[in-house]
């Protein structure tokens, strides 16, 4: 485990270990972030707060406790970000209302290692790379429920949401934004029948500041892209897209790469705050058996490196010796195949450490 530091010129990152398996994750990715301290001479100062999720509401009522709220605004005031393990309930939700992470970015990936344990053909699922760009703040997710009950056996739940000019302008710029520094590309999705004024201001600005200047724009309703970035991922470079349709679109991660164990993403405010998280749940069911995979939180450590700190080289580092680990034969069991090696949640980490230390020294003696 890294040691907490006191210098300030150390990258501060809180950490939230979360429940189910998501201390053991959390802890495989601080044991690879800590194989860079000599690699790389990284020094990270780590502080942890405390539960979430299911854990939090059994102490005090709800999946975000007020000390854990304080704990991230006193990490971000210091410059840092978080990383979260598995939260449940409304964790994740009441967090990015709380802090206006009004983004998130979910990178779609697939890994050359690991196309035998995939489930779409080769030809649907190699060299994919696709970035979603999911709005936070408005949509489903951020509504009001109101429960009546009208006589017996008669209950009846209504459900508001909105969402702003500005709340959808804010994010199409931020997807511009990284269409621009890739393709051009960006597809912004929408559900015109089903939501015709939310899906007509999703296109009004998209029109408005998304489009034109080099970037080529297209429209997709959420059912249809959904299809179309099964059978057809090369034809995608970023999507956009509203609350619950990204949230939806972020789970294909898992198909492409091989299991929800290597999905990952991160959060964002408009001052840079930033909770860098995986995008599985807390698996209740394997929690201490050591058989979770830790690679998605490991790469969203690597994204933290990268996004937030601009470390690209010791992020691309990280992502290699993860990829190394599994050209060697050593898998976790959910992306197990015949003829290779298991290893726990612990052991996993070990080995991307021990394949971070040899690249560094291959390196060295290039």
């Amino acid at each position: 485990m890294l040691e907490q530091s006191s210098r300030s010129s150390s990258p501060l990152l809180g950490v939230l270990r979360g429940e189910g398996i998501g201390p053991e994750v959390v802890d495989a990715a601080l044991a690879v972030l800590e194989g860079l301290r000599g690699p790389f001479g990284l020094e990270v100062e780590i502080e942890f707060g405390g539960p979430i999720g299911a854990e939090a509401r059994a102490l005090g009522g709800n999946d975000l406790l007020p000390g854990v709220e304080e704990f991230c605004r006193g990490i971000f005031k210091r410059k840092g970000s978080v990383l979260a393990g598995a939260g449940g309930g409304r964790f994740v939700y009441d967090l990015r209302d709380r802090f206006r992470l009004f983004y998130k970015l979910n990178p779609i990936l697939s890994y050359p290692e690991l196309q035998g344990v995939r489930r779409l053909k080769r030809e649907f699922s190699d060299d994919v790379d696709v970035l979603l760009v999911r709005e936070n703040l408005g949509g489903l997710y951020q509504g009001k429920s109101r429960e009546t009950k009208g006589g017996p056996g008669v209950v009846e739940v209504e459900h508001t949401f909105s969402s702003t000019e500005r709340q959808v302008a804010a994010v199409l710029e931020v997807a511009r934004s990284f269409a621009e520094s890739r393709s051009g590309r960006l597809a912004v999705v929408i559900k015109d029948s089903g939501l015709p004024e939310l899906s007509a201001l999703w296109q009004r600005m998209t029109k408005a500041v998304a489009c034109g200047d080099g970037i080529e724009c297209k429209t997709l309703n959420v059912d249809h892209a959904v299809y179309q970035l099964t059978v057809q991922a090369d034809a995608f470079d970023v999507i956009v897209a509203p609350n619950c349709f990204g949230d939806i679109l972020s789970d294909l991660a898992g198909v492409f790469s091989g299991s929800r164990g290597l999905t990952f993403g991160a959060s964002y405010s408009e001052e840079g705050h930033a909770v860098y998280q995986t995008n599985h749940g807390a698996a209740h069911d394997i929690a201490g058996l050591g058989r979770a995979n830790p690679a998605g939180q490991i790469f969203s450590v690597a994204m933290w490196l990268d996004e937030s700190l601009g470390k690209k080289k010791e992020a691309a580092s990280i992502v290699e010796s993860v990829r190394e680990a599994w050209r060697q034969g050593w898998r976790t069991e959910d992306v197990a195949e015949p003829g290779c090696k298991i290893s726990s949640t612990r052991e996993f980490a070990e080995i991307v450490v021990g394949c971070l230390r040899d690249r560094v020294d291959k390196e060295a003696c290039i």
